[in-house]
């Protein structure tokens, strides 16, 4: 592969791992009175979020893919949704009622969204 060819990859990978699919700004946060304490309740709110561009583009994505938006969505997510902020009904319900990091969370998180949108 010549040297603009990869060049023109990299810069592809990057855009696509630091693209606008963000559940949230960072600094826009829910007050724990607006919290989902649920996985499912969680899903619902963002997919009612999400554009119809990034539905498709979730929906596209391979499952064993969807640690690219970890950093990205995941940060919104966790941030958003107060995972660093105290909301631990919401950290048992994304790990099966036992004690998580909100990282951890955030990827059920997304992988349930990601199953619904199959559906």
């Amino acid at each position: 592969m010549r040297y603009n060819q990869r060049i023109a990859l990299l810069l592809t990978v990057l855009w696509l791992c630091c693209s606008s699919l963000v559940v949230a700004d960072e600094t826009e946060v829910l007050g724990p009175g607006k919290w989902p304490e649920t996985v499912d309740a969680a899903v619902q709110m963002i997919i009612s979020r999400l554009p119809e561009k990034d539905q498709a583009l979730i929906k596209g994505t391979k499952k064993e893919d969807l640690i690219q938006y970890h950093h990205g969505w995941g940060t919104g997510i966790r941030n958003y949704y107060g995972l660093w902020r105290g909301n631990r009904k919401l950290l048992l319900s994304a790990c099966d009622e036992k004690p998580c990091l909100p990282d951890d969370a955030s990827t059920k998180i997304i992988e349930a969204v990601w199953e619904r949108l199959q559906k």
